[in-house]
């Protein structure tokens, strides 16, 4: 590598591509770009970063309890208030979903996480309802710019991505071309749904990932609090989060504006009539089984790190530790078996039964 080239460029503007970046910079001492857009006020949330999931292996609830206090003490050594406690609740409605979601919650339980079967007619009368006690939620709008400051502070370079030419080479590298000036890195790191869209054709996405249409809605206040701050219907494939009682209500969903409100109004009766004032089409890609899919990956070998979820950011140091071949042991055996090269050997990881579609572009 050329002089004042970089170890990694890594592509996204998430907080878990921010804290992936300075985690490379500051624990491993890699030279590090991040190339991405800056946080705006003004952009609808893309997804929700807490602590636990509707995860069904035992492996990954073990690596989200190893993991998620070291984040917590690097947020809190970062800035205060960047993080907040909840209780979460995760509902199924259909047969299926509810076996599912009860293995959820005696694995979760296993692992030390407060994970208690809830009943509320108000909520679902033939489903089933799980909490997990004590979770830990990113504070948006507090955590985006206080990393952007980390990440100022440790070196970082911080690139945007408009006018950030990126020529990826076959053997992974690339040539990252900003400020009429260019640079080689070491390695090119998609970290986000966004940077695999853009940096990676529809010919060259691995099979396993599937793009979906989502919808961001903003609500006006509430006239009551949500059951929790942050609900998961599983079937409906939406989350609803309210930071305090009689606040907007925040509505992550899978599919079009216009299916997305009618689960919201399906989903928020109970506290009233809640009318959108905002809303955001953008594109998801996720796994078919639901399980991370990490490491070099189409023509050019970029490395994706896919399938994280919304649990991402409290998984950052292990990613990172891999990326930067200080892999433990536990690190080894749960990521090793979630690389591409695995991606023909996925049953043993998968997070939900697979479907036969072939992954749309």
């Amino acid at each position: 590598m050329a002089d004042g080239g970089y170890d990694h460029a890594i592509c996204g503007s998430t907080p878990f591509a921010m804290l992936l970046a300075g985690l490379l910079a500051a624990e491993h001492g890699r030279r590090v770009c991040l190339i991405g857009e800056a946080w705006s006020p003004y952009r609808l949330p893309r997804r929700v970063d807490v602590s636990v999931a509707a995860v069904t292996r035992p492996e990954t609830w073990a690596l989200l309890k190893r993991e998620t206090p070291d984040i917590l003490k690097l947020l809190g050594s970062i800035g205060r208030g960047l993080y907040e406690r909840a209780d979460p609740l995760f509902i199924a409605e259909t047969p299926a979903e509810v076996d599912r979601l009860g293995h959820v919650r005696w694995t979760a339980a296993a692992y030390g996480f407060a994970a208690e079967r809830v009943v509320d007619p108000a909520i679902t009368t033939s489903g089933a309802i799980c909490r997990i006690r004590d979770a830990a939620m990113l504070v948006t709008g507090r955590a985006e710019p206080a990393l952007e400051a980390w990440l100022d502070k440790l070196g970082v370079v911080r690139l945007p991505e408009l006018t950030t030419t990126v020529t990826a080479k076959r053997d992974g590298t690339a040539t990252i071309a900003a400020n009429d000036r260019e640079t080689e890195t070491g390695s090119l790191i998609l970290a986000d749904d966004t940077a695999i869209l853009a940096r990676q054709t529809p010919s060259d996405r691995h099979r396993l990932l599937t793009v979906t249409a989502c919808t961001a809605i903003l609500t006006e206040p509430a006239p009551r609090a949500l059951p929790a701050p942050l609900c998961f219907y599983l079937d409906r494939e939406l989350a609803l989060y309210q930071r305090a009682a009689k606040n907007a209500v925040v509505a992550l969903a899978h599919g079009d504006p216009d299916t997305a409100r009618a689960r919201l109004g399906a989903s928020t009766g109970a506290v009233g009539a809640v009318r959108p004032t905002g809303q955001a089409l953008f594109r998801c890609v996720e796994t078919l089984d639901g399980a991370p899919l990490i490491g070099r990956s189409g023509r050019l070998k970029a490395i994706i790190a896919a399938g994280l979820g919304d649990t991402a950011a409290f998984v950052a140091p292990a990613v990172a530790r891999v990326l930067a071949d200080a892999a433990t042991e536990d690190d080894a055996a749960y990521f090793t078996a979630r690389e591409v090269s695995k991606a023909a050997h996925r049953q043993s990881v998968a997070e939900r039964d697979q479907p036969t579609a072939e992954a749309a572009a």
